[in-house]
């Protein structure tokens, strides 16, 4: 509940510290009182945009604060905790902003953003004014009366959560498809170029020893004419290199008056190498092909691995690095394809399931509104709309695509007189008639908004008599639960308060401002005089406010 409220140089109000009670209080005041810029007031410290212009006259800044008590009020404790600004149940909200348009919020002393204050004044205050009614035009709001008088929360939050899971497929099956967006022609022919790649079969290094192969095929005869002429001098002549060096070394070891074996030694090295060099100039000379056939099949292999380069337009000696791109593209394409077909089978489970719940959802919600309908039905007849029919239209549209609150278009009806066709609330309903379907609406889903704070700025206007003492009555019913303020001109709402507040104004040299004091029950039977017989007060219009304030 809202226990105090603390105002400084906001319009006519100079300083203001109010104390509130529980139950339902009343303002009262004559015209252009400011009875409304306490809930003016009241709105700026909850994260209403602050403007300027409501500044006091002759100050620089304008200061707010508002106290609540928290005790009986869940959502709100756990907002708090949340947060991590304490677990008391007294919530401070502090607003202060000046004329050069900066503002600043706290919550509990903690310098805070207005956003997360609005977050929180939504467990905090309704506040119902003359043209607040709109919201119940809005679908999103006629839906969220729905769920909260149904209690579907728990289904709700189990719809909202297969909504994000089909969410959460729709966006990775989007990621598939982009990573691996490859139309059908561009698969054939790439399966088209991998089938003459895997046909060609070429090795790794396969064209490099080709060109190598080629050279060697293109000399074969004179390449055989210096091998031989070079191993017959090597070995195999009389004269050669290798029978000169040992002889060298023989001659040396016989050698006396010098030791020459370190010289023997390199020359015994020098006969290893000269060995092998011969050695591998045989090997050389037993790969020589000398045939003319042959060089035309390595001609032909290298004149067909260039044609397919060409075709595939990639440079010959990385054609095998491009066999093997090739192939990890239509690999990566295939295991694409088949997280694709999982991704889809998932996402037709998910929608199933979330198609489920959402019409589980609907069918509850069928059945919350025939029940508040005729809740409402009731009220509004009690409310001076005798022949009004309210009801509530559900469209479930299953195929549609899927929304968090689920697949259900509500809209809010009303035939206000008999034998009319219901219509929707925003294309028939007046705004006095909005005003009593509002106040009809928060008392019938009053017990899942249990002890918060309503406020209903001149809602009755238009209305009186027997409607106006509904009204108030309704209000009394509705405060037995939540803390209730209204803004009223009707002596027959006001009588039903627990508390009565008076708003006035006196003006001096300077300027004009606003007062607001708690009346006793004298004052309150002269206040309630004085609204429904104007100034001049007679002994019966203090008896007619003495059956106001016995009835409330």
């Amino acid at each position: 509940m809202l226990q105090s409220l603390y105002i400084q140089n906001f319009v006519l109000i100079d300083q203001l510290e109010i104390d509130f009670h529980s139950g339902m209080s009343v303002f009262t005041g004559e015209t252009g009182a400011g009875k409304s810029i306490i809930i003016g007031a009241l709105s700026m410290a909850l994260g209403n945009r602050a403007d300027s212009q409501t500044i006091g006259p002759f100050a620089e800044h304008s200061e707010i604060i508002a106290t609540f008590d928290v005790a009986q009020n869940p959502n709100a404790r756990q907002w708090l905790q949340d947060q991590e600004l304490g677990e008391d149940n007294e919530l401070v909200l502090r607003r202060t902003f000046n004329q050069q348009g900066r503002s600043k919020q706290w919550i509990n002393g903690r310098p805070m953003a207005t956003g997360l204050v609005k977050d929180l004044s939504q467990y905090l205050v309704q506040i119902h004014g003359q043209h607040d009614q709109i919201r119940l035009l809005k679908p999103a709001m006629q839906l969220h009366i729905l769920d909260l008088a149904g209690d579907h929360q728990l289904l709700l939050k189990q719809t909202r959560q297969a909504f994000d899971q089909l969410q959460t497929i729709e966006a990775e099956i989007q990621a598939l498809q982009e990573a691996g967006s490859m139309s059908e022609e561009q698969v054939q022919l790439l399966n088209y170029q991998l089938a003459e790649l895997d046909q060609l079969a070429l090795g790794p290094t396969e064209y490099e020893q080709l060109h190598d192969e080629l050279k060697t095929a293109a000399h074969a005869r004179e390449l055989m004419s210096s091998l031989d002429d070079s191993m017959q001098l090597i070995s195999d002549s009389e004269h050669s290199v290798e029978q000169q060096l040992a002889q060298v070394i023989s001659t040396l070891r016989n050698s006396r008056g010098h030791d020459f074996s370190e010289i023997c030694q390199m020359l015994e090295e020098s006969m290893i190498n000269v060995a092998e060099a011969s050695q591998q100039l045989q090997q050389v000379a037993d790969g020589i092909v000398d045939d003319p056939a042959h060089l035309q099949e390595l001609e032909q292999r290298i004149e067909l691995i260039s044609q397919v380069a060409r075709k595939q337009q990639v440079m010959p000696e990385l054609l095998h690095q491009h066999h093997q791109q090739l192939t990890d593209t239509l690999n990566t394409h295939a295991d694409l394809s088949q997280q694709q077909v999982e991704s889809g089978r998932q996402r037709q489970e998910a929608l199933t399931n979330y198609r489920e719940l959402a019409a589980k959802l609907s069918t509850q919600r069928q059945q919350t509104a025939r029940t508040l309908a005729t809740d409402i039905t009731t009220m509004i007849q009690n409310l001076g709309l005798p022949e009004a029919r309210f009801s509530i239209a559900i469209n479930h549209q299953q195929e549609n695509s899927p929304k968090a609150s689920g697949n259900d278009q509500v809209e809010f009806m009303i035939a206000a007189n008999k034998g009319q066709q219901a219509q929707a609330l925003s294309k028939t309903a007046s705004g006095g008639e909005l005003s009593r379907i509002s106040l009809a609406i928060e008392v019938s889903t009053q017990q899942k908004n249990q002890h918060q704070v309503f406020i209903f700025d001149e809602v009755d206007t238009g209305i009186g008599g027997a409607t106006a003492e509904q009204v108030g009555h309704i209000m009394q019913q509705l405060s037995k639960q939540n803390q209730v303020f209204a803004v009223t001109h009707l002596p027959q709402v006001a009588g039903h308060a627990h508390d009565h507040l008076l708003v006035s104004k006196s003006s001096n040299r300077k300027h004009t401002t606003s007062k607001i004091e708690h009346l006793n029950e004298n004052q309150r039977i002269e206040e309630l005089a004085r609204m429904s017989g104007g100034q001049t007060i007679t002994e019966a219009t203090l008896a007619q406010a003495r059956e106001f304030l016995k009835t409330g």
